[in-house]
Order: C-alpha cells, then structure tokens, then sequence
C-alpha cells in the first residue's frame, strides 16, 4: 500500500536559506488552529525547477514526506508541486 500525504494551501512566504554551501528553498503555509493560534507550516523544495518557479500568494498541492526529530515534524517535497 502506497499512501500519499499532499499539503494543500496558499503560499505564505518563501525562505532560501544555506545549508552546507547548498541554497535551500522552503515554502511556508500559515495553519490557523481550531483555538485561533497560527503556527508556520513549512515545506522543504527538493525540485530545483519547483524552486525556481513558486511564488508567495499561488494556491498549490504539494506532495510530501514527513519525518520527525525531538517532537517536531519536518515536511519535504516528494514530487513535483501541482499548482492549482
């Protein structure tokens, strides 16, 4: 059994950052809670095509992957973005 996970939403931001001499691009979502907080979901790019072409404010699904380390979960791209 293959299960797909998509993060579906609007673009909040975008944030390059380097890591080992290497630009990486994430794609941050806003996540309002059912308690009225916000909380910033991002998503690691892995697709440099991707990276290059996503703009803040576009309605996307992104295929994810989702690991976790101390009590944090990390999403990184598994495919290309679907822009709707």
């Amino acid at each position: 059994m293959n299960t797909k996970i998509l993060l579906i939403g609007q673009v909040y931001a975008i944030a390059k950052k380097m890591y080992k001499e290497e630009e990486v691009t994430y794609v941050q979502f806003l996540n309002k809670s059912e308690n009225g907080g916000v909380e910033i979901q991002q998503v690691k790019l892995t697709d440099k095509s991707d990276s290059a072409t996503i703009k803040e404010g576009i309605n996307v699904k992104i295929p994810v992957k989702v690991s976790s380390f101390e009590n944090k979960m990390f999403f990184t791209q598994s495919e290309p973005i679907l822009k709707s």
